[in-house]
């Protein structure tokens, strides 16, 4: 059976986390594409910017101002693999 989409909890499991935090780091990758700022990612999903710093560094997102391990890769170092691998 060939099915295009998956289901929230399908992409956690193969993720490995919560379905609530694939749906917010989703969000959260969709928001740093369209260029958004940390700062304005915490205001749209209504939650401090530690959070969605949090979040950010486990999933490896990088917003316009915020870019987790900058200062890895800006040593020479290779960035870490993400906490948590929604996509291949």
């Amino acid at each position: 059976m060939k099915n295009i989409g998956k289901l929230w909890v399908q992409v956690a499991a193969e993720a490995g986390c919560t379905a609530n935090k694939a749906k917010v780091a989703v969000y959260l990758r969709g928001l740093a594409e369209d260029g958004k700022t940390l700062s304005q990612a915490a205001d749209l999903l209504r939650r401090n910017r530690e959070y969605v710093k949090r979040n950010a560094r486990e999933f490896l997102i990088d917003f316009a101002d915020y870019r987790p391990f900058a200062r890895t890769v800006k040593a020479g170092k290779e960035r870490p693999s993400p906490k948590f691998k929604l996509a291949a």
